[in-house]
């Protein structure tokens, strides 16, 4: 345990000079060839040495949810020890963090809430708002780390209110209990609409990876997919009006467009032995499922990704294109899972860009139910 202390902090210190600790911020230090995975032969120092017991399915390479849990160890030694690089909020943006967005037993029903400072008056026009889910396979990650905290910042340095989600992994809830938890996180921002001055109208939504898989999920379900669960808010839509998608995993039964779906991934992951239980929960839980019009999507995918093949990008971007849907498709070459931080010179853009254009129009009332 000492041990693993000591490699914690000495690999905080290597994240402190990227400004925050991050899988992002691990793979911009150690993935050289840029595929969105770190393999053996690119560890170094202490991360080569705790490579085995970091690499948890023993596959030779550290993903996403691997360097996520990392991530989380990496924190709770930050707090342990006191160390911290810090958070810079910028100037005029307010930042909230666990707010509640239900009651109940889980710590995970929390967001943080980052918005303008400036004071409103009765003539200050409703904003638009834009709700981040993190990625981590659906079993990791968290509200507060990497760019799930500094991109909420940005964009409500801009004028946007922005609500990063927490929401139960599937250590503590199977599917669909996480799109569930999201819907209703956008249900509490609604019905807090007029606490944030925010337009209902307007309400956007980013992801990566698990993340991407969600958002896209509250883009295009309403309440006839069964997926609102049993928390509050019921009244107000939990669906949003503009989607982008980073790497999305959007067709469980369909991973590469070469094989069929595997049985045994499907019930681990849908966490039943029952194969038929799983494949109508793989069906009811992909995006793909419910391709259609009506929300715009921005849909961004690596064409060497590893870990959700590019297989999965192009077969959604198609889908909504047969629904005649809004979908633009950033489609980078040689890019791996972390394609947005690998390509944010074209990433960034673009996404700043495709919110000021489907957000901007509060008269379009895009994804109401």
């Amino acid at each position: 345990m000492r041990r693993m202390t000591s490699f914690f902090i000495s690999l905080l210190f290597v994240q402190a000079a990227f400004g925050q600790i991050s899988v992002d911020g691990l793979k911009r230090n150690f993935d050289a060839n840029r595929d969105g995975v770190i393999a053996k032969s690119e560890a170094k120092n202490q991360l080569l040495k705790n490579f085995d017991r970091i690499d948890v399915n023993k596959d030779g390479q550290l993903e996403d949810d691997e360097l996520a849990e990392l991530v989380k160890r990496l924190q709770r030694s930050t707090r342990r020890t006191g160390r911290s690089p810090g958070l810079s909020i910028p100037e005029g943006v307010t930042l909230e963090k666990d707010v509640a967005y239900r009651e109940g037993d889980s710590d995970k029903w929390k967001a943080d809430v980052a918005y303008p400072a400036a004071e409103l008056t009765a003539d200050t026009p409703r904003r638009a708002a834009i709700v981040f889910i993190h990625g981590g396979g659906w079993r990791s990650g968290d509200k507060g780390s990497g760019q799930w905290r500094s991109l909420p910042l940005q964009y409500a340095a801009r004028g946007y209110v922005c609500v990063s989600v927490n929401y139960r992994l599937l250590d503590e809830a199977s599917f669909p209990a996480c799109i569930e938890d999201c819907r209703n996180a956008v249900r509490w921002l609604r019905a807090h609409a007029d606490k944030y001055h925010v337009d209902p109208d307007r309400i956007g939504a980013y992801g990566n990876s698990a993340g991407a898989h969600l958002v896209s999920m509250l883009g295009l379900t309403g309440t006839d997919a069964g997926l609102d669960g049993d928390g509050p808010w019921q009244e107000f839509s939990g669906s949003v009006n503009a989607v982008v998608c980073s790497a999305p995993p959007t067709d469980f039964l369909n991973w590469d467009g070469r094989s069929e779906a595997d049985p045994r991934r499907l019930q681990r992951l849908f966490g039943t032995d029952n194969i038929d239980q799983a494949t109508a929960l793989a069906k009811k839980c992909a995006p793909i499922t419910y391709a259609k019009a009506g929300v715009p999507f921005l849909v961004i995918h690596g064409t060497a990704d590893r870990t959700v093949p590019v297989h999965q990008g192009d077969s959604f971007v198609e889908a909504l294109k047969t629904a005649k849907a809004d979908v633009t498709y950033l489609r980078v070459e040689g890019a791996g899972h972390g394609v947005f931080g690998q390509a944010s010179k074209r990433t960034a853009p673009a996404m700043q860009k495709f919110f000021e254009r489907t957000l901007a129009d509060s008269d379009k009332g895009q994804g109401r139910e």
